[in-house]
This record gives C-alpha cells, structure tokens and sequence, in this order.
C-alpha cells in the first residue's frame, strides 16, 4: 500500500471526471459532500433488468463501471464550489488484474485478488491510496508490490504529478 498526493488537484480533478481515464475501473463505492451528503453503493443490482436485458451484456459484473457513474459524480461537483470532502474507491477488472498478476509472476488468478484504490479529498488535500484485497491467504507479496508501482506510474504516464507521502 502506497499514499501519494497530486500537486494540482484540478488537474487531476479534470482526469477523473471529464476524461476516460478510469472509466474502465469498477466502483464499489462514492462518497461526496457538497450541500448534502451523497452517497453511491458501487453494487450492480441484477433484479433490475429484465431477462433480455441480461441476455444481451456478455459480462454483467458485480460493480458499476465508472464510465457509467462519472456523469453523475460530474454534476455533483462540477461547480464554483469545491466539495466540503469526497471519496472514490475503485477497483481494476478482472483483465487488467490479471495482466498485473502476470507481470508479478504470482502464482494467483484475478478472481482471487483485488487491486483496489482509493481517491480521498478532505481539508483541501487529495490523497490516493493503493490497496490489495485477496480471497485467498498468501504470503506472497509480489502483487501488491507490482500494484504499488504500476499505478503511480499509470498516473504519471498521464501526466499527473504525484507527491509521494
């Protein structure tokens, strides 16, 4: 797990929200305050679609991608007024996770392993923290490593400026 803070915010604001930088990572959840509190369960409900509806999604994941959540998030904090707080926490799909997996050498699959990060604005200051979450006990730590150091490189490599903590 690393923490890293960006050295403008707005900068990477736009990326989030305007951009489809992330929009292939799945949500599990948002918070975001501004005049009232609000708050997205990242969690697909099935039970919502109707039969051919779930016949014509090849993949119907667990979680909301964030392209499809982006838009709304955009309308809750676009604005004069910056947001009182927020948090995102997202994470990589199944394919990405994999390719990391590879890279790592671990001997794992993606559905065993999430690769998680999480976006918190408080008091003016934006953090990301990077996580890892297994289903299955190992001591190997060669993901989270490789995690660690493909994501701040991945920002980077979009030209966000990150400030190690």
């Amino acid at each position: 797990m690393i923490s890293v803070k960006t050295t403008n915010n707005k900068a990477f604001m736009k990326s989030l929200l305007t951009t489809e930088l992330f929009d292939n990572y799945y949500v599990e959840e948002i918070a975001i305050d501004t005049f009232n509190s609000f708050y997205i369960d990242g969690h697909v409900h099935k039970e919502f679609y109707n039969d051919d509806e779930m016949s014509d999604q090849s993949e119907v994941s667990d979680f909301s991608r964030w392209a499809d959540l982006r838009p709304i998030c955009l309308d809750l904090i676009k604005g004069k007024r910056t947001p009182l707080k927020f948090k995102f926490v997202f994470h990589l799909d199944e394919k990405e996770t994999a390719s990391i997996i590879e890279k790592a050498g671990a001997d794992l699959s993606a559905s065993d392993i999430k690769l998680a990060i999480n976006i918190r604005f408080v008091g003016g200051e934006l953090v990301i923290t990077t996580g890892t979450a297994f289903n299955v006990f190992t001591l190997d730590k060669s993901i989270e490593k490789a995690w660690d150091s493909y994501f701040p490189s991945f920002l980077e490599s979009n030209d966000i400026i990150l400030q190690y903590l």
